[in-house]
C-alpha cells in the first residue's frame, strides 16, 4: 500500500494502517534522531512523539511533500526542539540551584523547610495512589526509563505523571505560601528534575 493511500486510510480513522505506517518508518526514524541526539531513550521519545501528533492531527494534518520527506523533517525538528529545550532546562536549573544555595543560606531555621514538607505532603495525600508513586521514586533520584520499568508504564506516561505531580504541588504551595512560593516552587522543581 502506498504512503498516500495509508495516510488517507489513517485520516478514517483506521488503526492498521497506522500501525503499517509506523512499522514502515519507525526505524529509520529512530537512527535519523539516534544519529544526531546519541541517546537511545531520547531518540525513541521524539520518534513516539511524533508518531502521536500524527495520529492526533490525522483530520487535519496537510502534507506538501512525500510522507517520507516529511516524517524525516518532523523528527529533524524534534531533535531541535529537544536540545532547545535541553538549553533551556539547563538555565533553569542553574538558576535553581543559585537561588537553593540562596535559600540555604538564608534560612537560619528549619521552620522553613517543615513548612515545605508538611506542605508538600499534605497534598500529595490528596492525589491517586500512582502519582504518589511516581513522585516518590522521582525523589528517590530514579531516572524516568526506570520508573517505567518498575510501574510498567511508557516513559512519556511517567513525564505526564511527574508534570501533573508538579502542577498540582505548585497550586498548593501558591494557596499556602504565597509569599514564599518562589523560593519553595525552586526546590520543588530541583527536586523532581534531576
Amino acid at each position: 500500500m502506498s504512503d498516500w493511500n495509508l495516510l488517507q486510510q489513517i485520516r478514517a480513522d483506521d488503526h492498521t494502517s497506522f500501525d503499517l505506517l509506523f512499522d514502515r518508518y519507525w526505524e529509520r526514524l529512530y537512527r535519523v534522531a539516534f544519529a544526531r541526539v546519541d541517546d537511545d531513550s531520547v531518540a525513541q521519545d521524539i520518534v513516539q512523539e511524533l508518531f502521536i501528533k500524527l495520529w492526533e492531527r490525522r483530520h487535519t494534518i496537510s502534507i506538501q511533500v512525500s510522507l517520507e520527506n516529511y516524517l524525516l523533517s518532523a523528527v529533524r525538528f524534534g531533535v531541535i526542539n529537544h536540545f532547545r529545550s535541553k538549553q533551556i532546562n539547563n538555565v533553569r536549573l542553574d538558576d535553581a540551584l543559585q537561588r537553593v544555595h540562596l535559600l540555604e543560606t538564608s534560612i537560619n531555621e528549619n521552620s522553613g523547610y517543615f513548612e515545605l514538607e508538611r506542605t508538600l505532603e499534605e497534598a500529595l495525600s490528596k492525589m491517586p495512589h500512582m502519582l504518589q508513586k511516581v513522585y516518590q521514586l522521582r525523589s528517590d533520584n530514579k531516572p524516568v526509563k526506570e520508573i517505567a520499568g518498575e510501574l510498567g508504564v511508557a516513559e512519556q506516561t511517567v513525564k505526564n505523571y511527574i508534570s501533573e505531580v508538579l502542577r498540582r504541588l505548585r497550586l498548593a504551595i501558591i494557596e499556602k505560601h504565597p509569599e514564599k512560593q518562589v523560593t519553595y516552587l525552586v526546590v520543588l522543581f530541583a527536586l523532581l528534575n534531576k
